[in-house]
């Protein structure tokens, strides 16, 4: 739940759910607000694992899709962890301090990815710590009000028990207990929203983070990670390997991600699936970020799985009145 100190900026108009907060005003307000000027999202819904150990690099080598012997020092790179079947269970930033590994996710899928690494670690000196700290992401970064420390061209800032991480260009989310936030920021001189407006960020800059809902349920390719540079096509095995370089010597993937924004009669939610005029699954939904609402209409910003067919189609999802493709991975 949302720290005790963050308390005191809830809104009248807040909106909690088990993650914390998750929004703290209005949608289009926040959403306006986070993408146009200097804002603070809590990250309550994301999590940072740390994974130590003289085995650490040799073991999460054998297990993920991406090559994390070629990760360089001031380097995020996207990956993911799959099944047997070549099924995602989860989809992450990895980054590294000294010799050892940081997994940015979602606290969705942490039960079932650390469940399956400690499974085949068997003898492996490698251990798996979530970390405790608090997760902020910060947007449009006003570089006269942080510290010279984290506004050093680097991707990565370790700073006592302090990391800040950069995914985007004018974004930095930073990992820290609460009385180094406090020292960071003047909390009087920034929006402080939940984590929906962040997650509105990650869908429009396509960045597949999965729920508890599509643990399993997609390929790399479904997600587009290999158009997102997160799968190594020429290092060793690891869980799914062969189905899906099969998959990418086949030829082009039948579905991929892509960003879109939907106006309804109804709120949308992970479960509504995208059909085309002939009422046949077009796709489904792995993220969704409300953008607006008034008496009679729901606008909101999805990050889907659509089959590549039907994108020219015209697609509905229930009684949405209009369904805008924004871009998909192959335009990123």
């Amino acid at each position: 739940m949302i720290n005790d100190f963050f308390k005191k900026f809830l809104t009248n108009n807040h909106i909690m759910d088990d993650y914390g907060l998750k929004y703290n005003y209005n949608y289009d307000y926040e959403v306006n607000k986070i993408t146009n000027e200097y804002s603070a999202a809590l990250l309550s819904n994301k999590i940072l694992i740390k994974c130590s150990g003289l085995d650490a690099e040799s073991f999460l080598n054998t297990q993920f899709t991406n090559d994390i012997k070629n990760l360089e020092k001031d380097e995020i790179i996207l990956s993911g962890y799959c099944s047997p079947k070549g099924r995602l269970i989860s989809v992450f930033y990895i980054f590294q301090s000294d010799k050892d590994y940081y997994l940015y996710t979602t606290l969705d899928t942490a039960d079932a990815l650390l469940k399956k690494l400690n499974m085949y670690k068997m003898m492996s000196k490698v251990e798996f710590n979530i970390s405790k700290k608090i997760l902020i992401g910060l947007n449009n970064i006003d570089k006269s009000k942080l510290p010279d420390y984290l506004l050093k061209k680097n991707k990565l800032v370790f700073k006592d028990d302090l990391i800040g991480f950069k995914l985007l260009e004018n974004q930095l989310i930073i990992a820290a207990d609460i009385e180094n936030i406090k020292k960071i920021f003047d909390f009087s001189e920034i929006n402080i929203f939940g984590y929906k407006s962040w997650d509105y960020l990650d869908i429009k800059n396509l960045l597949p983070f999965l729920t508890s809902k599509s643990i399993e349920a997609y390929t790399p390719q479904m997600l587009s990670l290999d158009l997102l540079g997160g799968v190594s096509f020429t290092k060793g095995c690891y869980p799914g390997q062969e189905i899906v370089a099969r998959t990418h010597y086949l030829g082009e993937a039948k579905k991929s991600l892509f960003n879109i924004n939907v106006v309804s009669k109804n709120d949308l939610n992970l479960d509504d699936k995208l059909l085309n005029c002939d009422e046949k699954t077009a796709g489904e939904i792995i993220n969704v970020a409300k953008t607006s609402e008034n008496s009679n209409k729901f606008f909101t910003s999805c990050l889907c799985v659509l089959r590549k067919e039907f994108i020219k189609n015209n697609l509905k999802i229930n009684d949405s009145e209009k369904i805008i493709i924004q871009k998909g991975a192959a335009e990123k």
